[in-house]
Formats: structure tokens, C-alpha cells, sequence
């Protein structure tokens, strides 16, 4: 009876610590090593720490959002990284899923849609656009050119952005065939490097703006970015759980006119069986030290707001998220 009475005591204490006082180690399904989101997970892991002083975020590997979903349904992390497409994905119980995964929450934005982090680019080479008359992703089906065009790999869901930009369009891969050009599937590091080789004469992906990889295409060839209508973007965006956006000609000396585009955000995602109280003080200390986690990465210090951080995904808050960003004043 006395050991019974010593463990409830134990327990009675430990409930009964300030949430500051108490240490939270966690491990959150992330993507591959490097990059913007693995930067992103020592960003959590750095906030929380300010918050609960030796807590730790774990950043684990995978080969995705997908196999992230699947994670949190086994119970096998906490927390996870999951696109905007990806949890679309998810929650539609679309292929490679054989039904839904709707037990899932969101937390926070790791990145929202407006940080443009994942905008959908059309880059094309100008000597080869201006041979076939190209301006826009419409003149492509209009003309029907020989085209060698790049999109990301097969089960990365931006590779599917882009070809469902092209279909909107009236563009199909068979059709790209047919018409005596090449659809390759690489990674976007590689498509630079394809790019600059004049082994593609279009490469698509999303990626942030300005990045890097495009800085160095188009140190070595002339690029010209082809828009996309409006249209396209809201109805790709409808379709894959993506969000309209706009690339702006003050963003690259070689686009003409200013590009709706598509683009998708990156979620911190929970299952909805967490304990409130949990969810709301992981929500509460990374939030109340979100400075820690936009110092992870100078992009993320540009674009993470409260509201950015706050805004509304495919999934619902979880109920210990919503109430902190009520209580926040950021969610009504």
C-alpha cells in the first residue's frame, strides 16, 4: 500500500509542475537529410528547448510525407512533417492509400503557402522558347513543339504539380511524345545540372523563389519563365490541396510579366489522440519562442509569422493548438 501511495504521490507531482519546468523529448518524421525542412526541424528543436530547457525535437529521415502519415498512424513518432499535397493525399485516401488516414491534426505551419518556399516554376531555355515561338505554358500545347522537359520524380508530389499544370493546359506526357520530345524524371538538383548540359529545354519543379539552383541555371544559359494563368493555378490548386500564388516580375530579371503560380506549404502534423494538454504546450513554448525557430534558416526568419504559423490547413487544428492560437488571438 505504501508503494501504491508513493507512485500516485509521484505522479500527483509531476502533474502538478509548471509546464516550464517540465521536458519534452520528441522525435518528428522529417524528409531526407539537409535542406530546408530537416533546417526546419532544428528550428522546433531549438524553441522548445528555450521553452522547456532540456527538451529535445528529434529530426528522423524518411523518404517523405506519405511514409510520415503512415508513422503517426502506427504510433511510431508524435509528430511529423507533411505537405499541404501530401496530407491532401492523405485525407482522400488517394493512391498509393487504400483508404483515408483522418485521425491526423495540425499543429503550427512549419512553412506556409505565402513564404513561396514551394512555387511551381516553369524555366525554360530562351534560345529553344524563342526558336519554337514559346511565351507562355498555354503556347506549349498550342505549338506543340519537341520538347525535353523535366518534372520532379516519380512520388514526389511536385513532379505531380506539374503535369497536372501541363494537363490543365491540355498537355499530357503522351502527348510531349508524341510530338518528338522527352519527359525526364530527376530531382530538381538534377535538373540544373540538365539544364545546363542543354539536355532540357524546360525544367518544372517547385522551389522557393530565387533559390540557389535557379541562380546557377541561369548563370550558365538564358532562362525564360513561362506563366501560367490564373485559372490553372486555382484549378491545380483545387485539385492537389495547393494553394494560388504569384511570382512577381521583381523576382527574376528574366520573367516578362507577373506568373500566378502553386504553392504549398509544410505542416507540423500530430494525431488527433494526443493529450490536449500536451499539444498545447508543445504549441504554446515553440510559438512563444518562434524567434529561436526562424533563426534556424534565413529564409524562415524572412516568411514565419504569427499568422503564417496559425493558418488555417486541409486538417483541423488539434484542440490544444486551437485553443493557445485563441487564446493568441490568432484563431477565431
Amino acid at each position: 500500500m505504501r508503494t501504491i501511495l508513493f507512485a500516485v504521490t509521484i505522479g500527483a507531482l509531476a502533474l502538478a509542475q509548471p509546464a516550464s519546468a517540465q521536458k519534452y523529448n520528441l522525435t518528428i518524421a522529417g524528409y531526407s537529410p539537409g535542406g530546408l525542412v530537416s533546417t526546419a526541424g532544428a528550428g522546433l528543436d531549438r524553441a522548445l528547448n528555450a521553452a522547456y530547457p532540456g527538451s529535445t525535437v528529434t529530426y528522423q529521415t524518411s523518404s517523405g510525407g506519405l511514409a510520415n502519415a503512415l508513422s503517426l498512424d502506427q504510433k511510431k513518432v508524435p509528430l511529423a512533417f507533411i505537405s499541404d499535397t501530401e496530407l491532401n493525399v492523405v485525407i482522400k485516401g488517394k493512391p498509393p492509400f487504400k483508404k483515408p488516414i483522418k485521425d491526423l491534426r495540425i499543429l503550427f505551419n512549419a512553412y506556409s503557402p505565402s513564404s513561396r518556399f514551394q512555387a511551381t516554376h516553369f524555366l525554360a531555355n530562351k534560345d529553344w522558347a524563342e526558336k519554337n515561338g514559346i511565351k507562355t505554358v498555354a503556347d506549349i500545347a498550342a505549338k506543340k513543339p519537341a520538347m525535353r522537359i523535366a518534372v520532379n520524380r516519380p512520388g514526389n508530389l511536385d513532379g505531380d504539380v506539374s503535369i497536372a499544370a501541363m494537363a490543365a493546359n491540355g498537355i499530357s506526357l503522351n502527348d510531349i511524345a508524341k510530338w518528338g520530345g522527352q519527359v525526364v524524371r530527376a530531382a530538381s538538383r538534377e535538373m540544373t545540372s540538365l539544364m545546363l548540359d542543354r539536355r532540357l529545354d524546360v525544367a518544372s519543379f517547385g522551389i522557393s523563389i530565387n533559390h540557389p539552383s535557379i541562380r546557377e541555371m541561369a548563370k550558365g544559359i538564358e532562362l525564360v519563365m513561362l506563366p501560367i494563368t490564373q485559372a490553372t493555378a486555382a484549378k491545380v490548386s483545387d485539385e492537389l490541396g495547393a494553394t494560388p500564388c504569384m511570382v512577381k516580375t521583381s523576382d527574376y530579371k528574366f520573367l516578362a510579366v507577373d506568373s500566378p503560380s502553386i504553392c504549398v506549404g509544410m505542416l507540423t502534423v500530430v494525431r488527433a489522440d494526443m493529450d490536449e494538454q500536451l499539444a498545447y504546450n508543445i504549441t504554446k513554448g515553440i510559438t512563444d519562442n518562434l524567434d529561436k525557430y526562424k533563426a534556424a534558416h534565413r529564409l524562415l526568419a524572412k516568411a514565419v509569422t504569427l499568422e503564417s504559423w496559425s493558418e488555417k490547413g486541409l486538417a483541423p487544428f488539434h484542440p490544444g493548438a486551437a485553443r493557445y492560437f485563441r487564446e493568441k488571438g490568432l484563431l477565431k
